[in-house]
């Protein structure tokens, strides 16, 4: 049994990188439409049996319920590593051989992206890591069993992951996938994605933004 889990912390605050260049309401309308696209992408996998959010966001339950996604509802929030490892016990002891945790906010992930990651699943108990485009973040991991290695999210998750599986002598394997290793943090990633010109719900919301004037003048009082 192969489960995803989507870790979904409070979005009224969400992408407070990007504040220079979007007010809050519009930075969290990005956050749901990004979470709406990597929830599209993993209920499109042909490999995975059961999809689950961990959370306490209570738009983000109503979103992933109209999608028919299960969700792991949290009374509060430690971090995004307690979060995750809160929900792979669960996943875990309700019968999930292994666990493939993505973030919500890596909106070009496609359900081939998701089914390549779960092709490369080893019969024995392993990790597969996606780092993010700056080498720095982990955007998707794969434990078999899930509980095989400890979160080790925020700050350089990606060393830190690998890390902790070499100390535990757990064989890994690192593969770099370009719509995975783009997540929306910084201004400057917002200008990688919209040079993609995808079909995708946070395509359309930065267009509802303005986001090419605001790009204009965030460019224009850069150079001041």
């Amino acid at each position: 049994m192969r489960f995803a889990v989507v870790p979904v912390k409070d979005l009224s605050r969400a992408k407070e990188r990007l504040s220079s260049i979007l007010p809050q309401k519009e930075r969290t309308a990005l956050a749901y439409a990004m979470l709406e696209d990597v929830l599209n992408a993993i209920r499109g996998s042909r490999f995975l049996n059961r999809l689950f959010i961990v959370t306490l966001d209570e738009r983000a339950i109503e979103l992933a319920t109209t999608l028919g996604i299960e969700v792991i509802r949290e009374t509060k929030q430690e971090g995004e590593s307690a979060s995750v490892d809160f929900a792979l016990k669960i996943c875990k002891d309700i019968g999930a051989e292994s666990a493939l945790v993505i973030p919500g906010d890596t909106p070009l992930v496609t359900p081939a992206d998701i089914d390549f990651i779960l092709e490369k699943e080893k019969p024995y108990p392993s990790v597969i890591l996606v780092p993010a485009h700056n080498e720095k973040g982990t955007n998707a991991i794969l434990r078999k069993p899930p509980d095989i290695i400890n979160s080790q999210f925020g700050y350089d998750s990606f060393r830190k992951h690998i890390n902790e599986a070499i100390s535990k002598k757990i064989p890994y394997e690192v593969y770099r996938i370009p719509n995975i290793a783009l997540d929306i943090d910084e201004p400057a990633d917002i200008l990688r994605f919209l040079s993609k010109r995808t079909n995708t719900k946070t395509y359309e919301q930065l267009l509802r933004t303005g986001i090419f004037y605001k790009f204009k003048h965030f460019l224009r009082d850069g150079e001041e």
